[in-house]
């Protein structure tokens, strides 16, 4: 079965042409799923960035690493103070240092992060709010200021429905921040939401990825003419985390070829030490190929969002092994479409 193209499974438009960047900045809110709903002092989480700054209709407009830094400061408080109000006992893993990173690896990284406080919300029997995609844009600091925001928006939903009174001391506003530093936050933030989310990221996390990035590859192929392969190889032996890293950094050069070949700037490939690798680790690099995916979209053009997939079960990493073939299997037609 195809997974591209009219008629076909795995993709559906997206939302009529949306102009201007404060149309922009509202398109960006409506696929993370949130509205300008008020928090409990009456305002939205557009107000709150609104007051960081002045002289402009969209406050997002000159945003820079420093802003997107200083929010990321107050999630981690506020992650912090729900840990401590609701007893989170475990001890959370603490991200290392990130380089290279860009604004569109961040947004991606926030869009992690939304995903486990909406499991949080799920665990507590609150309104879910809606993770949503990268958008096929070119992604600013604006862009991951609003989705920083919008899960500061969302983790205050949680302390008013659990009647939490504490407030944090919002953050002083420093130079010199860059985004692979607020990428840094946001992966602590990550570890931190697994005490409240009950568990980490496992196999079934990083095998949706691979099935989002199957679907986006299959867009590709579509607008490239390429062939695509619908059945993953045959697996011998278990797996581990490990193996499953090795094949995602093969997938990972694989994406910087095929951008160089578009005639795009290639991206770094993301750090893996493989010595002990979790499947949060690998669901990270997965991420970060999705965000790359985001970038060939943009450049070819293809102004289309895939569907969205139901969670699946009881999936173990010689599954999510095996599908990482298969994403490098496409990677490889889609090499020889362009050659």
């Amino acid at each position: 079965m195809n997974r591209c193209g009219s008629g076909k499974r795995g993709v559906r438009p997206a939302g009529g042409a949306v102009r201007g960047a404060f149309a922009s900045l509202l398109c960006c809110g409506a696929l993370l799923g949130v509205t300008a709903s008020a928090d409990d002092s009456g305002g939205s989480w557009f107000d709150a960035i609104a007051d960081w700054f002045t002289g402009s209709d969209d406050p997002t407009e000159n945003a820079t690493p420093n802003d997107v830094h200083r929010a990321s400061l107050d999630m981690l408080a506020e992650i912090r103070i729900l840990r401590e109000e609701l007893g989170a006992d475990d001890y959370p893993a603490e991200a290392e240092a990130q380089d290279d990173r860009a604004p569109l690896h961040v947004y991606a990284k926030s869009l992690e992060v939304m995903s486990k406080v909406s499991r949080v919300q799920r665990k507590l029997g609150m309104p879910v709010s809606k993770v949503g995609q990268i958008p096929v844009k070119v992604i600013g600091a604006g862009d991951v200021l609003v989705s920083v925001s919008t899960i500061l928006d969302e983790l205050r939903k949680i302390k008013s429905q659990m009647v939490i009174a504490r407030e944090i001391e919002p953050a002083p506003l420093e130079a010199g921040k860059t985004t692979s530093m607020v990428y840094k936050n946001l992966a602590d933030a990550s570890f931190l939401l697994d005490g409240l989310v009950g568990r980490p990221l496992n196999p079934n996390d990083v095998y949706l990825n691979t099935q989002h990035l199957l679907d986006d590859l299959a867009l590709i192929a579509d607008r490239l003419r390429a062939p695509v392969n619908e059945e993953a190889p045959p697996v011998e032996g278990r797996k581990t985390p490990k193996d499953v890293a090795q094949q995602v950094l093969r997938a990972s050069y694989k994406m910087v070829n095929l951008q160089t070949r578009l005639g795009m700037d290639a991206s770094s490939v993301p750090t893996l030490t493989l010595v002990r690798v979790t499947p949060s680790e690998v669901y990270d690099a997965t991420n970060m190929l999705l965000a790359e995916t985001m970038r060939v979209k943009h450049h070819l053009g293809i102004d289309v969002l895939r569907e969205e997939r139901a969670p699946p079960r009881n999936k173990q990493p010689g599954d999510v092994f095996a599908q990482v073939l298969l994403v490098i299997m496409n990677l490889d037609e889609l090499m020889g479409s362009v050659s």
